[in-house]
């Protein structure tokens, strides 16, 4: 390809850069930017491969990174170079360019990076089954290894190449690891709605940990995880292994003979979040219909809703409304802690309903945050929504990320006309589209709240307690405030006198609001609840501890 040509689509990555991430892009000749020649042997795949291959840099400079990856990215608070591009039939021995041609950069094209020390990784992801390329089983990867970029005015630089060889894969060790664990077991069953949907074969997991006393011949409660964006059910390995180290807290409600059921809301489109969906399939009807059934008689639990309780945090605390409210006759009640937006006035810091631009704010066209943490000087914001979403371009274009926007795409909007999630604004510019906004409307808790308050206002008041933190990461807590204003409008506001709440921990974020007393006292709160129904039959005495 002629240099003319190079130099044009070098300019337009720059006009891509600079319209979602402050700063200048300078424009170079191509044959001057480093080069990074991805490819693998035949010892690793003997096969030729498909499927999007992402660079990730970790630079010297980072700092308090500890012992991650560069692919444990992206890092919210030091967001790192990516860069990104799809390969076809890619043959074993042979190599691909990761250059300026084709290639999706974030911050900015591989010409700007600064010289100096990187660590670098790629990753071929060929399923697009989950979240994670690492949760995709046959997905190759490399070994991380560290670079030197030249200066530009060193001779060097104009020749720079490095070879990173995709000498790693994927394996599936999960029905492994839930076999060596002590008191976990891992449930499948196939959904027939969701293989209707996706295609044959689809099944529903969950991770299961027994109460310490288990008897098949007695029936249980659950209470029923819904991981957080990037978690799936294999988080009971870990809550089996700590069986001898939980917190007293813990230790009450195992003592109390309840099953823990870690729910997996993966999908290829990220976090599903357990709605209905025309991106995802009918995700929530097949988790009552099907799973919740199949868990029941497998392991003897009560087949009432009193007797299941629902627990997620962020994505699994929506996924926790979402359920407790459209399926109240199959779960009880509901713990949901910091819940993605529950009214899209505030979606994060955008209201879709009345922005013109996700990527600008309307009253000073100044950068929308998306991520934030505490100083003493206030909000220091980590992350802009422009920059998230160019970073989710890298990993996956055409709204294929698997990502945080991505997925909120899949889980509350309509597919494109090439049946991915339809974008609720455009990639490069942040212009939000009316239409696509209305489609998001049916997942908006509160307008749900609104249309039909005696249906559910009084779930909210009696079955569901939520809590967010008043400083939340994400900006979460505007959400919860506007349904807190909808509950008390229709006059339903949780109250002492009430099992429900929605509580607003001052100065917590979206974690340390965990450690907060309202969250750390639920489990004694769900106990209390299971005791008043009468399922808490088989509560043994607690072990003798010493909590000091």
């Amino acid at each position: 390809m002629g240099s003319a040509v190079r130099r044009q689509q070098k300019m337009q990555q720059c006009v891509w850069a600079s319209a979602v991430v402050a700063g200048a892009c300078s424009v170079m000749q191509a044959s001057a930017c480093p080069t990074m020649n991805v490819g693998f042997d035949e010892s690793v795949r003997d096969e030729p491969a498909s499927g999007r291959i992402v660079i990730y840099m970790i630079p010297d400079s980072a700092v308090n990174m500890g012992s991650r990856e560069p692919s444990d990215g992206p890092f919210f608070s030091q967001p790192q170079p990516m860069f990104g591009k799809d390969v076809h039939g890619l043959a074993p021995g042979a190599h691909t360019a990761m250059s300026v041609d084709g290639v999706a950069a974030f911050p900015a094209p591989m010409c700007d990076l600064p010289a100096g020390g990187y660590r670098v990784q790629a990753v071929l992801d060929m399923a697009r089954r989950s979240s994670s390329w690492a949760g995709e089983p046959g997905n190759l990867y490399s070994t991380t290894q560290h670079i030197d970029i030249p200066a530009k005015d060193d001779q060097a630089y104009a020749e720079f190449s490095v070879d990173i060889s995709l000498n790693r894969i994927v394996e599936d060790r999960t029905a492994l690891a839930f076999s060596q664990v002590e008191g976990a077991e891992l449930f499948e069953v196939r959904s027939k709605a969701m293989s209707e949907f996706l295609g044959p074969g689809v099944r529903m997991r969950a991770g299961v940990v027994f109460p310490d006393a288990y008897d098949p011949a007695k029936k249980y409660p659950a209470m029923y995880v819904i991981p957080g964006f990037g978690g799936d059910h294999t988080a009971a390995l870990g809550e089996a292994r700590r069986r001898q180290m939980r917190r007293p807290d813990e230790r009450r409600l195992f003592d109390a003979n309840i099953f823990v059921i870690i729910l997996d809301p993966e999908s290829g489109n990220g976090h599903h979040l357990f709605t209905n969906s025309l991106c995802n399939g009918p995700v929530g009807d097949a988790l009552v219909s099907k799973l919740v059934p199949a868990l029941t008689k497998h392991f003897n639990l009560i087949d009432a809703p009193e007797a299941r309780i629902l627990r997620g945090h962020s994505s699994g605390g929506w996924s926790s409304l979402w359920l407790a409210l459209n399926y109240p006759e199959t779960f009880g009640h509901a713990f949901s802690s910091a819940p993605d937006p529950v009214d899209f006035h505030a979606f994060q810091a955008i209201n879709i309903y009345s922005d013109v631009n996700a990527y600008r704010t309307r009253a000073d066209a100044k950068p929308v945050p998306s991520f934030r943490t505490q100083s003493i000087l206030g909000d220091e914001v980590k992350m802009t929504v422009a920059q998230e979403n160019a970073m989710e371009e890298v990993l996956g274009p055409d709204n294929t990320s698997g990502q945080q926007w991505d997925s909120w795409f899949a889980a509350f909007g309509i597919p494109n006309e090439r049946g991915n999630p339809a974008a609720l604004w455009d990639a490069r510019t942040g212009q939000i589209d009316p239409a696509i906004a209305k489609q998001y409307a049916a997942h908006d808790i509160t307008r749900l709240l609104r249309s039909d308050p005696e249906r559910f206002a009084p779930i909210f008041r009696d079955r569901i307690q939520l809590v967010v933190g008043s400083w939340d990461s994400f900006y979460l807590e505007r959400a919860v405030k506007l349904l807190l204003g909808e509950l008390r409008e229709l006059g339903y506001a949780p109250g002492p006198e009430n099992a429900g709440s929605i509580t607003i921990v001052p100065d917590a974020d979206h974690g340390s609001v965990l450690r907060s007393d309202v969250v750390q006292g639920s489990i004694g709160k769900m106990l209390d609840l299971l005791r008043s129904n009468g399922h808490l039959v088989h509560e043994t005495a607690p072990k003798e501890t010493t909590d000091e």
